[in-house]
Parts: C-alpha cells; structure tokens; sequence
C-alpha cells in the first residue's frame, strides 16, 4: 500500500489477537425505513428491573439474501498537500505531533454507527472518539459516525445502522473498519463494494446485547477490541483529514464562546469552557451526557454546511453532500472562524480557508474533532461571542 509523510503505514502485525467477547445475534426490530434487515431474534430478554449478566451465545448467523453486487472499489493512491513546516508525523486523526509513527497505534480507523434518540441515551464511547460526525437520517433524527483510533472504549454503543451518506463521509479514512448493525440491501450492497473493512453486526462476532435503555434495537453493544480483533492482514493506518496548526502557528479570529446547531428535530448546543480547554455539549437544553465519561466534549467544532438530498437506494433517507464546497465555521480555544471548506473527492482530506481565494487555510488545534453536518440554511446555527 501506501506511505505518506505523515507516517500511515500499509501493513501491520497482522489481526489483532483477541478473543471475542461474545457471538450473539443482533435485532430483529428495523428502523424507520427498513433500513436493518431482519436477524436471528436473540433469547427472550429479562425484565428491565432485573441484572443482567454478559453469557456466551451460541449462535447461527443468518446468510446474506444480497445477490445483485456491485465493482469493489479499491484505494487510491494517497496524495498530501505539502504545507510549508508540516512536521513529518502527527497522530492521524488528532493532529498531534510525534516523533514517528511508532507513537501511535498501529491499526486501522474504526468508524461506528451510534445512534442520537432519546430511547438510546446515554450513549458509551463518545469521548473516546477522535473524531464524531453528526449526520441528519431519516425521521428527522440524527446519528453518530464516532471514529477511533489512538484510543478505543469499553463498551461502545449502542450501534445502529448504516447510511449510504457514510460511503462519502468516511472514504477518507483510508479503509476504515465499518461497525454497523446492518442495513437495507441497497446500503448492503454499497458498503460491500466500498473500501470499508465491513463489520456488519449480522454477521460479525463479538457483539453482545444489554438490557436496559429502551429495548431493541437501542441495546446493542460491543467493544472497540472485540471489533478491531476483526482487521484484516492487509490492514491502512488512516492518514489526517482535517488541517491542523503547524509548530509555532497560533489560532487568531473572532471570540466564539458558544453556537447552537439545529439538526432537523436536534437542537444541540456547544459550550466553550477555557478552566478545561474543551467545548461542551448540550442537547435539547440538558447537558448531553455519556454513560461513562461525563458530559460529551471536544476540543474542535466544526460545522460544515451541507446540501441533503433523497438517497440512492432510499429516497425517505436524506443524503449529505460531503465532497465539493460550502460554508465552514471552526471553533478551537474560545475562537471562532468562518470560511469555506472543500473536498474534491471522497478520498481526499477535508480543507478549510478563509475565503473562495484559497490562499488562507483554517487550521484546527491538536486534538478531537466533532463535525456538525447541519442542512445548508444560515438560520440552522447562531454563533454566539
């Protein structure tokens, strides 16, 4: 495969050795648009009220009933933008800068689906994420693409289903593994064909159930190490996707304390906190709390304009338009910036600048990143000094 200057490596140890933590089988119930299709229904589930233990499952995994597939996609050749004073290895997709790729993990990106509803509060894993995107789904309801890397979390969850947004959203990510619960047969078809490593829930191991939070499917769980324990030999590292601040660089620009971001039926809130150094997220008025780390934070907001359209396979499944242009605004350390940001490709990098000039880029600070992907209308963020 490939290297680049930032240190992405082709190949690795090989399959992470380590046991799975269960076979089970995943829902049975679908979501709104039939987007999950129908599994082995698991062993009635004890009452909410009553402890429930993590067992082995033996299990059957169904069979795919997708016939009609589609070319594979392969890898590009990694191209970089050389910046003047980029130093030769960073942490890929926190931008921190190392003295070589040895610092850093050595495996792929792992990008999993979690759900944004009220039955699937509170959610596990979102902290530990280098880097959430927040897209709009059907019903006007959002859903999580949370991407690990340099860390991982124990759970992590619960999982949902996949979108056909996400092929364009997470191509970058240089063949990342793709933990979903499973989706319709045209999004089946799509992430097969696709660079993604596939871990659908239906047929990967390593998947346990829990009870609690709502009932299926808003109680499914697993573990970044059960999940990574499926890379492949031929495994990428991931490269960055977004600019950060070179040696010496600092962040100039307009106060930006707070924005508020609606999503559709979302309305989501982040707050600056200079005592921690991280903005802070609220939902629906109330702090947005995990299960296990306190209340979702970052240390970059970006809010990337986008067009929706009618999906592909799906026209109830709204599209996000995540390669071409539109309006940026970046929040890092207490500042916010407005511009444009662009992607040729879905393989390439995202880029920021100032303006349709291109000559001044926005750079974020070291550290995670949580993209907004909110409809292209002015009126769905306020920015606040």
């Amino acid at each position: 495969m490939n290297t680049s200057i930032f240190g992405s490596r082709a190949r690795s140890r090989g399959p992470v050795l380590l046991a799975s933590l269960i076979t089970a089988s995943l829902i049975a119930a679908a979501c709104s648009g039939g987007d999950e299709a129908e599994v082995i229904e698991p062993a009635a589930e004890p009452a909410a009220d009553t402890p429930v233990e993590t067992t082995a499952v033996e299990t059957t995994l169904a069979e795919t009933t997708t016939t009609d597939a589609l070319p594979m996609e392969t890898l590009p050749d990694i191209t970089t933008t050389t910046v003047v004073g980029e130093p030769e290895f960073r942490i890929p997709l926190l931008g921190t800068i190392v003295d070589s790729a040895d610092a850093y993990p050595d495996r792929p990106a792992l990008a999993i689906k979690i759900p944004n509803n009220s039955k699937a509060l509170p959610q596990t894993g979102l902290n530990e994420a280098d880097i959430v995107y927040e897209e709009i789904v059907n019903d006007r309801i959002t859903r999580f693409a949370a991407v690990f890397h340099s860390e991982g979390s124990e759970p992590v969850g619960p999982i949902r289903s996949g979108r056909a947004q996400d092929i364009d959203l997470l191509s970058n990510l240089n063949g990342p593994l793709y933990a979903w619960s499973g989706g319709n047969d045209g999004v089946t078809r799509l992430v097969r064909a696709s660079t993604f490593v596939d871990l659908d829930g239906r047929y990967t191991s390593g998947y346990y159930r829990r009870d609690g939070r709502g009932g299926a499917p808003h109680n499914l769980f697993s573990s970044t190490e059960a999940l990574w324990s499926h890379t492949p030999d031929d495994f990428t590292t991931p490269v960055p996707v977004f600019p950060y601040l070179l040696p010496g660089e600092t962040i100039t620009g307009d106060p930006g304390t707070s924005v508020e971001v609606t999503m559709d039926s979302v309305d989501a809130l982040w707050g600056w906190d200079p005592n921690r150094g991280s903005y802070f997220r609220w939902q629906e008025g109330d702090p947005h709390m995990t299960e296990l780390t306190g209340q979702v934070s970052t240390e970059n907001v970006v809010i990337m304009f986008v067009d929706y359209i009618s999906g592909v396979v799906d026209a109830r499944s709204p599209e996000a338009q995540t390669t071409g242009t539109g309006r940026v605004i970046v929040l890092s350390e207490g500042i916010a910036r407005e511009g444009i940001w662009t992607r040729p490709d879905k393989y390439s990098a995202w880029e920021f600048y100032t303006d349709d000039s291109r000559t001044t880029r926005i750079p974020l600070t070291p550290g995670r990143t949580w993209v907004e992907l909110p409809r292209n209308d002015p009126e769905n963020v306020v920015l606040n000094p």
